[in-house]
Order: C-alpha cells, then sequence, then structure tokens
C-alpha cells in the first residue's frame, strides 16, 4: 500500500542552534535528507486530490508533503530571534535549497503554511508567546500563496488559543457544536479568502486535535458550508487509501524526529 508522509514544522521552535532545538536548522537538513533519499515533494492539494479523486497511486509514489503551522512571520521572513540571532525563513530555505542544488534535486519542493484566521487573536498570541512584535501578521498571505512554492490555508479562526479570554480554550476538542465549528472553520475561510483572494480548502485542526462532531459530522455532512476537501490531525502516521480525510495524519518536527538519523527511519517505514 502507498504512503505518503506530511511532515511538519512550526518556524516559531526555536530554542538553539541545534536540530533538536530550531525547526529552521532541522528543516534545511531535512530538505537535503529527502533529495538524498530519492523522494520527491508534491503539494499537500495534490495529495489530497489523489484521495478525493482516486488517482492512480504513481501520482504521489515515493513523495512526500511539507507543512508549516500557525503562520509566524518566520514561515516567509528572515527575523532576529532574541537570543538566537538571524533566522532563515522557511521560504527562503526552499528557494536556497533550488538556487543551491537545482530544482531537479528536490522535484516539486512545495509546503503549505496553516495561519490563524484572527487579528485580534494573533496580536494577543504575539505578544503573549513572541515578543509583541507583530510577527504572527498577515499581510505576506497574498504574495506567499501565489508564490510556486507555498500555499496558505486554514488554521482556525483564533486557534482555540489558551493566551485567549473565554470558556473552554487551551484544546480543539471542546470545538464540538456546529456554532463552534461555522466560527472557527467558515468564518476563518472568509478571512483568508479575504486576503487571498481564494478560499482556503484544507483545514488544520490546532494542536493536532479534534472532536468527534468535527470529524464525523460537521465536516463530512456539510462540505456546501466549509468549502474544504480535507482537514489534518497530527497522529504520527503516513497518508494511505485508508486515512481518514477528515483527520489525516502529519509527523511532527521535534516530537516525531529530532535527527537526520530519525527522519531517515521514519521515511524508509514507509512502503
Amino acid at each position: 500500500m502507498v504512503a505518503v508522509a506530511v511532515l511538519t514544522y512550526h518556524s516559531q521552535n526555536i530554542s538553539g542552534s541545534g536540530y533538536a532545538e530550531n525547526d529552521h536548522v532541522a528543516f534545511a537538513s531535512d530538505l537535503l535528507t529527502l533529495s538524498q533519499m530519492g523522494l520527491r515533494i508534491i503539494s499537500l492539494s495534490q495529495l489530497v486530490s489523489w484521495l478525493v479523486n482516486r488517482g492512480p497511486d504513481g501520482d504521489v509514489r515515493d513523495t512526500v508533503c511539507l507543512t508549516f503551522d500557525d503562520g509566524c512571520d518566520f514561515d516567509v521572513r528572515d527575523l532576529d530571534y532574541p537570543g538566537h540571532g538571524l533566522q532563515r525563513s522557511f521560504l527562503g530555505i526552499m528557494e536556497d535549497f533550488v538556487r543551491q542544488a537545482g530544482p531537479e534535486a528536490l522535484p516539486g519542493l512545495h509546503a503549505t503554511s496553516f495561519v490563524i484566521a484572527s487579528r485580534d487573536a494573533r496580536r494577543i498570541i504575539d505578544e503573549k508567546r513572541l515578543f509583541g512584535r507583530g510577527w504572527i501578521s498577515d499581510d505576506w498571505w497574498p504574495e506567499a500563496d501565489g508564490h510556486p512554492l507555498m500555499r496558505i490555508e486554514n488554521h482556525g479562526w483564533d486557534h482555540n488559543h489558551p493566551d485567549l479570554e473565554g470558556e473552554n480554550r487551551g484544546g480543539f476538542r471542546s470545538v464540538d457544536s456546529h456554532t463552534e465549528c461555522l466560527q472557527q472553520v467558515v468564518r476563518a475561510g472568509s478571512a483568508i479568502e479575504a486576503a487571498t483572494g481564494r478560499w482556503p480548502e484544507i483545514f488544520a485542526y490546532p494542536f493536532g486535535e479534534s472532536s468527534t462532531y468535527l470529524r464525523e459530522s460537521f465536516f463530512p455532512e456539510h462540505a456546501e458550508v466549509h468549502g474544504c476537501l480535507a482537514a489534518m490531525g497530527t497522529d504520527a502516521s503516513a497518508v494511505t487509501r485508508n486515512s481518514n480525510r477528515w483527520n489525516l495524519p502529519r509527523y511532527v518536527c521535534g516530537r516525531d524526529w529530532r535527527s537526520p538519523e530519525m527522519l531517515q527511519t521514519l521515511l524508509a517505514a514507509n512502503p
């Protein structure tokens, strides 16, 4: 059975200059590892199309998908992280790889950035988690969504983040009513469409968590409302034909692998 690993990174994960402490260092190293293993990249939308349209297995054989969560500016901008110096953006790392190794070294190189829609929520999260420097902005979304190496997708209205006021904050399993789903998915989609000109078609559950209602009712039964083709969780496994389209698995850098050797072992285990 064909299996496709979806690798997930967080550009704000910076606590040192080594692979295990810095997702930027890991990401740059991992592109080289993927190339050396003879793999190619497909976009997440290509993977979802294969699942939805029952495309031929050859379309996704020996491929990997790349995703970024939370939509911090470090996805696309080189910024000086306090205490750890200038960080090359994820997009810059991909551009560097193409320029230095050539497009044939890692065919199809592409990544999906899942962004938080609410400006107020992002401002509060930025103040409490990222030094209050405006590093979770949205002015870069249109250009990134039109870039040949990137696409913007939906990470919820406000991430149901614990730093925000209100009841049942701090997880996404509590998003279990139709009204809450409309807020987190549809309102977010409208805001992202207003910024990029395109309705997002893939949702990533904040924290990788989802309620039974989200997975089994809202997404599969209300496609005309949410306009999504798939939703991503973070169960540590690869995507196969048998995967739940409304809770597709992903591997998370720093949780599921912490070195190039661990990544090689993880990927080699996929048929």
